[in-house]
């Protein structure tokens, strides 16, 4: 060998090509994960963790002022947005969610 030390020297089996094959299979594998659990969640689940709140649904005035006044600044500043265009009907849902959770940890209702 012109230049070389003489000696032969062997290819690791994780330099050939099957091995390469397999990590891009594994590669493409993760990424399509990623983009699948981005999409759709695990099993259903919602991805914020306030979509399905308890007592989200129930923003009915109740007897505490404190509660009632809470929920219509918060749910108003929520409405403003909306109609600005600041959110889209996706982000509303969640921010109108946040916002009751918020006022009924703040003011327990009775």
């Amino acid at each position: 060998m012109p230049g070389g030390t003489g000696r032969v020297t062997r290819r690791s089996r994780l330099d050939s090509t099957g091995a390469r094959v397999a990590a891009l299979a594994v590669a493409l594998a993760a990424g399509a994960a990623i983009v699948w659990v981005g999409k759709s969640g695990f099993s259903g689940m919602p991805l914020t963790p306030f979509a399905k709140a308890p007592g989200a649904a129930n923003t009915a005035p109740s007897a505490s002022p404190e509660l009632a006044a809470c929920l219509a600044e918060r749910l108003g500043a929520v409405e403003q947005m909306r109609r600005d265009g600041l959110v889209s009907d996706g982000q509303h849902e969640t921010f109108r969610a946040r916002a009751i959770s918020y006022c009924q940890t703040q003011f327990p209702p009775q």
